[in-house]
């Protein structure tokens, strides 16, 4: 997994997987029963685009699920609306929206292989 996000009010899961060519497939999921409501749709990479995509997941040692344990450790009690597996200053990194119950914003980065926080920035909108 290297993308996910809520997209319908929160009632899917646009989720982004790389398969083991580098293509990166979509799938949405119904965020309550974790049911496959549409795909896997293949994305049109380009061979850099595959490259780029296997490399990413290569130098995270850490999943998604240990991603979004952190990101939760970092911002207690808010949810989750993006994680997403990118590249920083030449690291692999996962980025994640998270949301507090006061709708305060949090844009959390951990280093995807030692699960550093990097940045903890607040949204003041």
């Amino acid at each position: 997994m290297t993308t996910i996000e809520t997209e319908r009010g929160g009632t899917i899961w646009e989720v982004q997987v790389v398969t083991s060519d580098g293509t990166e497939q979509q799938v949405d999921v119904d965020a309550e029963t974790g049911d496959v409501v549409d795909g896997p749709t293949a994305e049109t990479d380009s061979d850099a685009d595959k490259a780029k995509h296997r490399d990413r997941v290569a130098a995270a040692e850490l999943d998604y699920r240990a991603a979004a344990e952190i990101m939760r450790t970092t911002v207690p009690g808010a949810q989750i609306t993006e994680l997403d597996l990118d590249s920083e200053a030449g690291r692999t990194v996962w980025e994640a929206d998270l949301v507090e119950a006061n709708n305060t914003k949090h844009e959390v980065t951990i280093d995807a292989a030692s699960g550093e926080v990097l940045q903890n920035n607040v949204d003041e909108d």
